[in-house]
């Protein structure tokens, strides 16, 4: 870190790994992929300072429409959130969410920002990250499951096909 609250120009930390061989449908998958991981350093942007908190972004394909954001990562209390990867993929672009979460773009002297406003009840915190960290994590989601193919990674299909028949 170069003294700023993020920098914009750190490797954003993402990874996944594959434990097993990947055929074409996800149900023949030998071991499902372990899951995405991200740590970064967000903003929490305050009345006065901002501060910095360890960030841990998860994504999971056994929970393929949802990412989990975790707050003070590494530290003996977490704040942990579940959002949809779609409502992070849309804020990237625009203004996304209603209500409890809300995401959007930004740029402020050349570099991309993403903000998330949280609210729980009548507390809200805003957050501001890196957009090439979220780009990154973002990108390592759709190389585990594909934008449009959740539903194939619910293992819905092989629940229904092991319900007795009783008509």
């Amino acid at each position: 870190m170069s003294g700023k609250v993020f920098d914009t120009d750190d490797d954003p930390g993402c990874a996944h790994k594959d434990r097993g061989h990947r055929q074409n449908d996800p149900a023949e998958w030998d071991i499902q992929p372990e899951p995405v991981t991200c740590r970064t350093v967000v903003a929490l942007l305050e009345e006065q300072t901002p501060r910095s908190v360890m960030t841990d972004l998860r994504y999971e394909s056994a929970e393929p429409y949802s990412i989990f954001v975790v707050f003070n990562a590494g530290t003996g209390m977490a704040i942990e959130w579940e959002l949809g990867r779609e409502l992070m993929t849309s804020g990237r672009r625009r203004l996304a969410g209603l209500g409890d979460v809300q995401i959007w773009p930004a740029e402020i002297r050349g570099h991309e920002l993403v903000y998330m406003s949280f609210r729980s009840g009548w507390e809200k915190f805003v957050v501001a990250a890196a957009g090439v960290v979220i780009d990154e994590f973002l990108k390592s989601t759709f190389e585990v499951v594909p934008l449009g193919e959740e539903t194939r990674f619910l293992g819905v299909e092989s629940f229904v096909s092991q319900l007795p028949d009783e008509t």
